[in-house]
């Protein structure tokens, strides 16, 4: 199946799970896999799961970002600052967050991923 350029605009954590696809598809079958052949079928059968789990991956691990910050600044606070935590969060931090996610985050097996604290600092 052929797709229009519109939805062949991936992002770059898109693009290497198309990558990591072609990898597996090549072993599989055990000869080369085009990057085009593997577009297709990652598009028709696993794009739509691996969009939601990333998304479901990136909530996650933002709420943690979240919660860790609202414990840190309460204990500077000496008290829980609650959702003003939050909010500062989202104001200070949220736009860097989520550009690290999408740089640097997109596949749950791989440990070796750079952690936010790193760029936070």
């Amino acid at each position: 199946m052929k797709y229009t350029m519109e939805e062949q605009q991936l992002s770059k954590a898109e693009e290497r799970a198309v990558e990591r696809h072609r990898r597996r598809m090549c072993e599989t079958w055990g000869e080369h896999v085009s990057y085009e052949a593997a577009l297709d079928d990652w598009l028709e059968n696993h794009a739509v799961a691996w969009r939601e789990a990333r998304q479901n991956r990136a909530m996650e691990r933002q709420r943690k970002e979240m919660n860790k910050h609202r414990w840190l600044e309460s204990e500077k606070a000496h008290c829980d600052l609650g959702k003003d935590a939050y909010i500062d969060w989202i104001k200070r931090y949220a736009a860097q967050w989520r550009a690290w996610y999408d740089e640097h985050a997109d596949d749950p097996d791989d440990e070796l991923q750079p952690s936010w604290k790193s760029y936070n600092e």
